[in-house]
């Protein structure tokens, strides 16, 4: 079930109340006019409408769509992980105010990671769709020019070592290759795919490299030099059609 903000009032939290009312923030106070919006809000209920079966109308209340959206945005804007969004909500009269929680008790990281992820690809375009159409209604942004921010941020990769990124163009390039093989006519173009070969010759230079003898060395230079595209390359596409043949695509060519 949907969760919502609708609640009796508490007499307990009526001081603290008056003292969160009087705390003002330059940034969120414009925002917390703008996040009332209903598209917005109706976004926010299908994406929780997503979780199961009769999720909007049966089942233990979950988080409300204005709360979602409202933490969505204080997370991002703040730049902070979902632990970091539990404990400063918990901790603030102000942002307990801004996301409409007030007393009540804060969700724990986990269930604010899960419920973010309804979203999806598609819903997050969605509500970046809405806010500029919000924006350029109340003429904040005209609209026509879009500046994204492409600055390099750490992620969870492996090690780009010489040997792995070796590994990994054989792999996109065969990919690439499998696609295009997909839009041709059966039997036009083979693929044969030396995926499982490159990651077994990575696994043989890394182990050759925690060798430092001689002999050690030895066997690195020539794992590297079977492995690299300009000694002997294993071919991508099958050798048995014959070079200059055409494709026999389906696709009219241009």
């Amino acid at each position: 079930m949907i969760g919502t903000t609708k609640r009796q009032a508490s007499l307990f939290y009526f001081a603290f109340a008056k003292e969160a009312a009087t705390i003002t923030d330059d940034l969120l106070d414009p925002l917390d006019k703008l996040l009332y919006d209903p598209q917005l809000l109706d976004l926010a209920s299908q994406a929780l409408a997503k979780r199961s079966a009769r999720s909007a109308d049966f089942g233990r209340p979950s988080i409300a769509p204005d709360r979602l959206v409202r933490c969505a945005i204080l997370k991002h804007i703040k730049k902070w992980s979902f632990r970091q969004l539990e404990r400063e909500v918990r901790a603030s009269l102000l942002y307990r105010r801004f996301t409409l929680f007030y007393e009540d008790p804060i969700p724990d990281f986990t269930s604010f990671s899960r419920t973010f992820a309804l979203f999806g690809e598609q819903g997050t375009a969605r509500l970046h769709a809405r806010v500029v159409q919000i924006a350029r209604e109340q003429t904040v942004a005209q609209g026509h020019k879009l500046r994204t921010d492409t600055t390099a941020v750490e992620s969870n990769i492996h090690y780009p070592t010489d040997s792995s990124l070796l590994a990994d163009s054989i792999r996109v390039l065969t990919r690439g290759l499998k696609r295009i093989s997909a839009g041709c006519q059966s039997q036009a173009l083979q693929v044969i795919d030396h995926h499982r070969a490159a990651k077994r010759r990575v696994l043989e230079i890394c182990r050759a490299a925690k060798t430092l003898t001689d002999a050690g060395r030895q066997k690195l230079k020539d794992s590297y030099a079977r492995s690299t595209p300009f000694s002997n390359p294993p071919p991508l596409l099958d050798p048995s059609i014959p070079r200059g043949s055409p494709l026999q695509s389906p696709y009219k060519q241009q």
